[in-house]
């Protein structure tokens, strides 16, 4: 199968998972390419002057946050940049790839992902 590059940031402020998760790639429908997407890095700027955020990522589409689409937890520390990279073939995400946040300041464009999409249209 051939695989197809796919990075982008959240056009959205990340929100507590009780309210929302947000596209960490605003745009990507995975299963509606019937595509898998492996995540290879996530990056993450909290902008909060005082609080670290706990950031959850999910295996779902955007909406109230379902326990069981939890995939890990990054923790962000305040004023800082936050890049996890993972080696190939990466973490598998077959919905969209979303993520919620518990304190700190996520806002627009301050969140982002990276990968390739495998199989699909």
């Amino acid at each position: 199968m051939a695989k197809r590059d796919l990075s982008g940031r959240s056009d959205e402020a990340l929100t507590i998972p009780a309210t929302d998760c947000r596209e960490l790639i605003s745009g990507a429908d995975f299963d509606g390419e019937l595509a898998t997407f492996h995540l290879l890095g996530i990056i993450i700027y909290n902008s909060d002057g005082a609080a670290d955020a706990v950031v959850d990522i999910y295996d779902q589409d955007e909406g109230v946050a379902v326990a069981a689409n939890q995939q890990f937890t990054i923790v962000a520390p305040f004023g800082v940049t936050t890049i996890v990279s993972l080696d190939a073939p990466g973490w598998q995400f077959h919905t969209n790839i979303t993520a919620a946040t518990t304190g700190g300041t996520i806002a627009a464009y301050e969140a982002g992902a990276w990968g390739y999409l495998e199989g699909g249209m």
